[in-house]
């Protein structure tokens, strides 16, 4: 068997291929939850409202997007007593 030269398709000054890169810029809003029950609802609202569905987001693949506004609004939160017994 005869071995073929794949290496043009990794040549990025050839030809009209462009390399991909991160994107367009998109208007996402790491603190506004977009989609669901909760969708325009802010994080910071969500905080005192139910807390327990932002620990799950935060856990969840579809809130990979917001984990890093949920760990900051749960730090600068006001701590109640209820959530010590968590």
């Amino acid at each position: 068997m005869g071995e073929r030269d794949d290496r043009r398709g990794f040549d990025i000054g050839s030809g009209d291929r462009v390399p991909v890169g991160p994107g367009e810029p998109t208007s996402f809003d790491p603190t506004t939850i977009d989609f669901g029950h909760y969708a325009g609802r802010t994080v910071a609202d969500l905080v005192t409202e139910d807390p327990d569905y932002l620990r799950w987001l935060a856990r969840h693949p579809s809130g990979v997007r917001y984990r890093v506004e949920i760990e900051r609004v749960f730090r600068t939160a006001v701590p109640r007593a209820g959530d010590w017994e968590r």
